[in-house]
């Protein structure tokens, strides 16, 4: 009779772990082996929430025609085939004791155009102009007055007010300007080197011959903005910012140069947001006190300086700094405006929470200028847009859609061991809770396997079964989305 002769071998026992991969953020380390599978990339999705939800879209601008229902909304009607600028003007009606609130544009047709904010809008308003390209255009106070100036080729000075369009013949071509302290100062496109005063604060009765002026030529570069801000004035320049300070009624002025940099300042991007100013320059986003320049740490830093971006733009809105810009993501994919045959100029809006600090991307929208409708009543973040949707003004929503279309969603984790290097490891199932649909996909240096998940109620439990040694997951979504509870299940030999 024969026995069978059992060979007992030793058992591989896997030790179980738990990865809940939203939990990091993002991080700018490439190449680098995370531990717990933090993000690399993530463009379309808001993460704030510790989950990965839509984000930010744009659709055609509503507005109320009175401030007493303003749940009711009406489409704004465009005049004209392009929009190409976006400025606005509130200015106090003595008769009848309130103050109004207008939205400017510039169009393909030369025309600077007009509506009330909170008004019936009938037809919409021209101001009468000769301009031959976009005008310059700043803002600026005096008395109890709030005015839109613009300047540029083909025309005077116009100066728009809540009593009428007047024009200064006489005045320089106004780049930005301010009333600091009884005093108006000006930059000018013929003499961008020199900062210009009067004592005369009426822009009436601004010209060359009742000017005074500092100069500015060093190597700091032109003169591009200038603001008062914290009882000082600040001159952002090429490379550069100075403060400007006056001592009684005299010319006396006290002059530091409190930053400069072989980084170019983007003027289009300088924007105050509270108690700092914020803007970008051709290294990344800094963020200005008054006193000292500091960079602002963020994952897109590197990739934004990548790219000349002279078409950007930045404003400040309910609490954060919003950048049009320029980033090539070097991955061969298209996203929105990305496809279009004609090219795009700007393709990413970068949204930076400044009492987070915490950052979302949305990629594949081409933003020509931004501009912040704020007021007591409903403020907004309005848009107008190159190429595509050039004909169009847009407002910021939370749907994740340009005018109606999806943009694709997508979330890439970093290169993880998960904490055990060199050692062998199964991601044996994850959980997940999406609203929608999804695909995530799990990749080794052994194989890649994508999944399909269907949109359901709960946490559902999906079988995933790769192996490997280190994991790059992504998540990908065309749809409305809301997914959580994104945990791995792993297994370490």
């Amino acid at each position: 009779m024969f026995y069978r002769n059992t060979l007992k071998t030793k058992k591989t026992k896997e030790k179980e772990i738990k990865i809940n991969i939203f939990e990091k953020g993002l991080t700018d380390k490439d190449g680098f082996i995370s531990e717990n599978g933090e993000g690399q990339e993530s463009y379309n999705f808001d993460m704030n929430s510790g989950a990965l939800k839509s984000g930010y879209g744009f659709s055609k601008l509503m507005l109320p025609s009175t401030t007493e229902d303003l749940e009711s909304e009406s489409e704004l009607s465009i005049r004209g085939n392009e929009i190409k600028s976006l400025w606005k003007l509130k200015w106090y009606n003595f008769n009848t004791d309130e103050n109004n609130y207008y939205l400017f544009y510039y169009n393909d047709e030369g025309n600077v155009c007009y509506d009330n904010l909170f008004g019936q809008r009938l037809a919409t308003f021209i101001v009468p102009n000769d301009f031959s390209e976009v005008p310059y255009a700043t803002y600026y106070r005096t008395g109890q007055q709030d005015t839109l100036l613009l300047s540029g080729e083909g025309d005077d000075l116009v100066i728009i007010t809540g009593n009428g369009v007047q024009r200064n013949a006489s005045a320089p071509k106004i780049v930005s300007c301010c009333n600091h302290y009884g005093r108006l100062f000006a930059i000018t496109s013929s003499e961008r080197g020199t900062l210009v005063y009067s004592e005369d604060t009426d822009i009436l009765n601004f010209t060359d011959e009742l000017c005074k002026d500092l100069d500015f030529s060093d190597e700091r570069g032109d003169l591009n903005k200038i603001l008062s801000f914290n009882d000082y004035l600040y001159l952002f320049r090429d490379f550069g910012i100075t403060e400007v300070s006056q001592y009684g009624t005299d010319d006396n002025f006290a002059i530091s140069h409190l930053y400069m940099s072989n980084s170019y300042i983007y003027p289009n991007t300088i924007a105050q947001c509270g108690d700092d100013i914020i803007f970008l320059d051709s290294s990344g986003l800094k963020v200005f006190n008054g006193s000292s320049v500091k960079e602002i740490e963020s994952v897109y830093n590197a990739k934004i300086s990548k790219k000349n971006q002279k078409y950007a733009w930045g404003e400040y809105y309910n609490g954060k700094y919003f950048l049009s810009c320029k980033i090539d993501f070097a991955d061969n994919r298209q996203i929105g405006c990305e496809k279009n045959s004609t090219g795009y100029i700007n393709n990413v809006l970068l949204v930076y929470d400044i009492s987070k600090k915490s950052f979302e991307i949305v990629r594949g929208i081409d933003i020509n200028r931004l501009l912040t409708l704020n007021n007591p009543h409903k403020s907004k973040l309005v848009a107008c847009f190159n190429n595509e949707h050039k004909d169009k003004i847009g407002q910021l929503n939370e749907d994740g859609k340009i005018f109606g279309e999806q943009l694709e969603k997508y979330w890439r984790s970093t290169n993880s061991d998960f904490g055990y290097s060199g050692k062998v490891k199964r991601i044996r199932s994850f959980t997940i809770k999406t609203s929608g649909a999804c695909k995530v996909t799990f990749e080794s240096e052994n194989m890649i396997k994508e999944i399909s998940v269907k949109g359901k109620e709960g946490v559902q439990r999906i079988n995933t079964n790769i192996i490997g040694k280190e994991f790059i997951v992504t998540i990908e979504s065309l749809g409305d989305a809301f997914i959580s509870n994104f945990v791995l299940n792993v297994g370490v030999c």
